[in-house]
């Protein structure tokens, strides 16, 4: 479908000034295009194709990602604070060092996605999918992700301090030395798990419902 915006300057690679646009861009394809370091906050790209896109080093405060489709998109670096994510599909992308702080990641799917050094503090994750990603030392703190996919991720130095993680799904996941201090686990499966005699649990809390390794013991959790 044909790209429907408009720009004071096409840029089909970098250049040095670092360009901005907030407007529309409704289901338009802009696959495989080189947004890196532009502005792009406030602006609305539900439904917009970004697949194997640079969006590398962008401003995306507040914009509009719901439904967009970015396998493989480079993310890099970019800051995406309070933007919204919602059922799109950024499987395979590159997510390393960027900010989705207060972001809305609802049904996102990460799968085998790179989250090294992410933050997602007080990001809103339920349902995502993050199965065989590699989240090497993100911050998830204050995060939700009831009902999130985490199986087979390499979760190692990772931080999910008070987050919530209602029924996440933890199955054979790497959680060497992660950080679970005050954070719910009721209904979670954390069963097959590498590396959890070395993850931190203080103040955490589950249910009858969580299934722990035989080792693990954790204080029932209170309601809401």
């Amino acid at each position: 479908m044909a790209t429907q915006m408009s720009f004071a300057q096409d840029a089909p690679t970098r250049i040095s000034w670092a360009p901005s646009y907030s407007g529309s861009c409704t289901d338009c394809s802009l696959a495989g295009s080189n947004l890196s370091g532009w502005d792009l906050s406030d602006a609305n790209y539900p439904g917009a194709d970004l697949t194997a896109a640079s969006l590398r080093s962008v401003l995306a405060h507040n914009t509009n990602f719901n439904d967009a489709i970015a396998q493989g998109a480079d993310l890099r670096h970019a800051d995406f604070t309070g933007a919204s994510f919602e059922n799109a599909i950024l499987v395979g992308a590159k997510l390393q060092y960027a900010q989705f702080n207060n972001s809305k990641m609802l049904s996102t799917d990460l799968s085998g996605a790179q989250l090294e050094n992410g933050k997602f503090i007080g990001a809103i994750l339920t349902d995502a999918k993050l199965q065989a990603g590699q989240v090497f030392a993100a911050d998830f703190s204050a995060a939700n992700l009831t009902g999130a996919t985490l199986s087979s991720a390499d979760l190692t130095g990772s931080v999910f301090d008070n987050a919530v993680l209602v029924d996440a799904d933890f199955f054979e996941a790497t959680l060497t030395d992660v950080s679970f201090r005050n954070a719910r686990l009721a209904g979670a499966n954390l069963e097959g798990t590498i590396g959890i005699e070395t993850a931190d649990f203080e103040g955490a809390c589950a249910s009858a419902s969580t299934r722990l390794p035989i080792s693990l013991e954790l204080m029932d959790c209170a309601p809401f």
